[in-house]
């Protein structure tokens, strides 16, 4: 693969098609890591490692959606060795419900991002429910 020999500018600005679960013919997306749940406006953290399955380097990126909403991972895009795994972070602010986030893995081919691998997670809304503490009256006096 000659893309390695052409840098990109960026990474990947949009998003991919869904697609059948399946680890991709470059990468793969070997772990998502973040939280089952989270409460309306909390920040919810996303670790996603991608391998490098090919036998050349290549620069690699991450790009999730959900709701409509396009997650931009950081870094941008990472050069990554043939075998060696990298890890992309985003976060955002967790929504009033439940959400599937969907996660595609690209790949530089010298001249375009191209999607590779294709994963999603769903994180539920977490219901917070008042805490009250127990009171007592410590003193009366009758007047």
């Amino acid at each position: 693969m000659d893309g390695y020999q052409n840098p990109p500018a960026s990474g990947p600005r949009g998003v991919g098609q869904l697609a059948p679960l399946a680890a991709g013919a470059y990468t793969d997306i070997i772990g998502i890591y973040g939280p089952a749940e989270a409460a309306e406006g909390e920040l919810v953290n996303i670790e996603v490692v991608l391998q490098n399955i090919s036998d050349s380097p290549l620069y690699l990126a991450v790009v999730g959606q959900h709701d409509g909403v396009t997650d931009y991972f950081s870094p941008d895009y990472a050069s990554v060795d043939p075998g060696a795994a990298y890890s992309f972070t985003a976060s955002f602010a967790m929504p009033n419900k439940g959400i599937k986030l969907d996660l595609w893995s690209y790949f530089w081919t010298g001249s375009a991002w191209a999607q590779d691998d294709y994963e999603y997670v769903y994180i539920s809304l977490k219901v917070l429910t008042p805490q009250f503490r127990s009171f007592a009256v410590a003193d009366y006096s009758q007047v």
